[in-house]
């Protein structure tokens, strides 16, 4: 039997003749490149698994080519990272100054809020090399590395650097610092392949030495440059004492835009009740608004907005901060400046016993929306003429995969006003099928009721001089159930009673006056035009029938969408008509 000291010194040598194999065959030097992007779990948050995952995908198809295009064999990737290896240095560092250049110039392309920002690591020594893995030592040291970089950044290590000393390419020496798991330190350069200032780099670098120390190890370090406070929202019924009243002054009925003053909202009750009621469950439910021009949906986006609708219909009401954003005069705006507009009007709508203080972007707004999800406030958007938004060029889908991200995530909800259904108002197919627009519930805003319409007449008669609540008949056969119409009868009756100095009462079921009627043709006859020359043939044979007074089918899809739209109505006999005579009148002359 064998002494067993000689078998213990067989064993060493037989290991050590094993370890100088593993030296001299699978061990060589190497640069080791580390990349890993920035912010991407909030993206995958803010985005969804689906567009994170894109994301990470565009990332791949850019960086993999040109790794191999500069001699470099991509190791693997751990989810956002990669690792890889290269034989030569110059050409490791060459390949990681590309890769920043490429994404710099995709972003460009990129909608704000979802540009992909890699921090790159990368250190010079000696590896286990296997056929599809690397190991050892400095295969650790090249993680910390990348892990002391920021985003766009390429930050290099002492012993790379002697390597390609003579390479030309700018760096900037940012110290010495001790990393995890390594006793010696290591310098650390920067390859400044952007063009930086050397104060601003030093800068960076010494701010961020500062936040890591101030954070332990395992802890999430903190948002950067992130101050949000609420000591106290505005109190809702100080803002309507405050409010002054409407006065008596001239013609009440003129107003052919969004209501200034909420007194000035007649009708629509229900429908304000239904809106309120989805946006006031745990979590709002978003609504779009449809209908026609001119049939009132502004003022009532507008009407949601005052605080006394709140104080009547949600509660607790200062747990709501409602916003209005009408999109009529920014049919050209970005994505960066509707998240601005956003921001700045949350500001203002917060007032004075608030302050919010974060970067004025997508990131930014994440924020704001996660701060009063915590506070139990919930945040409601008006977007006024939506449409603007849907049909813009420049918006692409991945700001609509940001904005159901939120309403998904936080407590908000989006109340939009449109001309058609959003799908059916979208630049493209691919914004079209965005799952955005499956969080919304679509309510149809189209005629008055009756009782609504005679609510208008006697409740905007109050600010004037002449009550014309006896005319309401009258009124309503020349402007109909529809409110832009009404309010021109309303209007064209009151100039005419004012002028001739009588009273309402004396033209009740009487012939309407010539000059009443010239009045609402004046201004309600270009308005008329423009409706049928919009309509399509099929709609406007349809027209033609109801003023002739031929029974039409009330299942038929173009008389169903002309009373969607407003421009038919059912009487009570269930007859279907022109939502007025005086309309009915000018359909059959216009039709000839």
């Amino acid at each position: 039997m064998p002494d067993i000291e000689d078998l213990f010194r067989k064993r060493k040598e037989l290991l050590s003749r094993i370890d100088e194999e593993i030296r001299n065959t699978y061990t060589r030097e190497v640069t080791l490149l580390f990349t890993d992007i920035v912010g991407s779990t909030r993206y995958f948050e803010r985005m969804g698994d689906i567009e994170g995952r894109q994301m990470v995908q565009t990332h791949n198809d850019l960086l993999f080519p040109i790794i191999e295009r500069h001699g470099g064999t991509v190791i693997k990737t751990i989810g956002d990272s990669i690792m890889a290896s290269y034989e030569d240095p110059l050409k490791a560092v060459n390949s990681a100054v590309e890769m920043q250049k490429a994404l710099k110039k995709l972003n460009k392309k990129r909608s704000p809020g979802t540009g992909i920002h890699v921090r790159m690591g990368l250190h010079y020594g000696k590896a286990v090399v296997e056929e599809k893995d690397l190991f050892g030592d400095m295969v650790n040291a090249s993680a910390r590395v990348e892990s002391l970089a920021d985003g766009e950044e390429i930050l290099i290590s002492s012993s790379l650097k002697t390597q390609i000393d003579n390479s030309g390419l700018p760096f900037v020496f940012l110290g010495t610092e001790t990393v995890k798991g390594k006793e010696q330190e290591i310098g650390f350069f920067l390859v400044n392949w952007n063009d930086r200032s050397e104060e601003e780099i030093s800068s960076s670098w010494e701010n961020r030495k500062k936040k890591k120390q101030a954070v332990p190890d395992g802890t999430k370090e903190p948002d950067r440059g992130v101050q949000l406070s609420t000591q106290k929202l505005p109190d809702l019924k100080v803002l309507v004492a405050e409010r002054s009243p409407l006065s008596k002054s001239g013609n009440p009925f003129l107003n052919r835009v969004m209501i200034p003053h909420p007194d000035l909202f007649f009708g629509r009750q229900q429908t304000v009740k239904r809106i309120m009621n989805r946006l006031s469950g745990e979590h709002p439910q978003s609504v779009s608004i449809v209908g026609e021009r001119r049939i009132g949906k502004s003022s009532l986006l507008k009407y949601l907005s005052f605080p006394e609708t709140r104080i009547r219909l949600l509660t607790p009401p200062e747990s709501y901060i409602f916003l209005l954003l009408d999109f009529q005069q920014m049919r050209k705006i970005t994505e960066a400046e509707i998240v601005s507009e956003m921001i700045d009007g949350i500001i203002q709508a917060i007032g004075k016993g608030g302050s919010i203080s974060v970067p004025g972007d997508f990131d930014g707004l994440k924020l704001i929306c996660e701060y009063f999800t915590e506070k139990g406030i919930k945040l409601i958007f008006l977007f006024d003429e939506f449409e603007c938004v849907t049909k813009n060029e420049s918006i692409g889908p991945e700001f609509y995969s940001y904005l159901r991200s939120l309403a998904n995530n936080y407590t908000l909800g989006f109340v939009t006003a449109s001309g058609k259904n959003l799908k059916d108002m979208c630049v493209s197919r691919a914004i079209s099928d965005s799952p955005f627009f499956n969080i919304f519930a679509t309510l149809n805003l189209t005629l008055f009721r009756k009782k609504e319409a005679e609510s208008l007449i006697s409740g905007l008669s109050k600010f004037g001089k002449i009550d014309l609540a006896p005319l309401k008949e009258e009124i309503l056969s020349l402007g109909g159930d529809y409110p832009f119409f009404l309010q021109m009868a309303c209007s064209s009756w009151y100039d005419f009673l004012e002028e001739e100095g009588k009273e309402a009462a004396g033209f009740v079921k009487k012939t309407i006056p010539r000059q009443v009627r010239d009045l609402f043709r004046e201004e309600a006859e270009p308005h008329f035009e423009y409706i049928l020359e919009t309509l399509s043939e099929e709609e406007r044979a349809a027209l033609k029938q109801s003023s002739a007074a031929a029974p039409l089918d009330p299942e038929d899809p173009f008389v169903r969408e002309l009373l969607r739209k407003g421009y038919l109505m059912e009487n009570d006999e269930g007859n279907i008509l022109p939502f007025s005579k005086e309309f009915g009148r000018f359909i059959e002359t216009y039709l000839l």
